[in-house]
């Protein structure tokens, strides 16, 4: 829904396309609903237990404050197992008879590098996974509503994202009808990449 002066409208019906229940909400009434709806539910959700929520928080928090160590991150169990892999290739081919004979010479240099290489990506992968993201404030309702008041509007917007994948809003019951955020507002909640 875009903004149209004071409130959220409606992107087809604002572009003038056929709707059948065009939605409308003043911006202040969603945004405050919303806001409080993400606080309850983030700083509710119990970073110990392993919910998935705060899972997908995490996941999109990471994702959002340190996205060079993310990939990294994503990666490294990937260049361990092609490392394993390359390590068992060689004791295959030996078992085949591929070194056997001039080429048996090669071997030991050939297992060595593939062992080291093996162990590298092994320290990276351990090293890598040492790496954990601060949810601090996403566990502290105080935290995290200070949070949200020091940050402006981009930072507040990939706050809602972390935790937030889509907002379904509904036309109210009739026009003018006071905003009832709890019947018109539909919020999908982040779920774990892993899911």
């Amino acid at each position: 829904m875009p903004t149209s002066g004071r409130s959220y409208v409606c992107n087809a019906h604002a572009m003038g396309k056929p709707c059948p229940a065009p939605a409308s909400a003043m911006r202040a009434r969603i945004e405050e609903y919303v806001y409080r709806e993400w606080v309850g539910a983030v700083s509710s959700a119990d970073v110990d237990a392993g919910d998935p929520l705060m899972i997908a928080v995490a996941e999109r928090w990471a994702a959002l404050v340190a996205p060079e160590e993310t990939e990294e991150t994503q990666e490294a169990p990937g260049a361990v197992k092609a490392a394993e892999a390359a390590v068992e290739r060689l004791a295959n081919d030996r078992a085949k008879g591929l070194y056997d004979g001039a080429m048996g010479k090669y071997f030991p240099r050939l297992v060595a590098e593939a062992e080291e290489t093996l162990r590298e990506a092994q320290e990276r992968a351990d090293a890598l996974s040492g790496n954990h993201v601060d949810l601090t404030m996403f566990d502290d309702a105080n935290m995290l509503e200070e949070a949200w008041e020091a940050a402006g509007l981009p930072m507040r917007r990939d706050l809602l994202r972390v935790a937030i994948e889509k907002i379904m809003v509904t036309q109210a019951v009739r026009r003018g009808a006071p905003f009832d955020g709890d019947a018109r507002c539909d919020i999908e909640w982040a779920t774990p990449e892993a899911e």
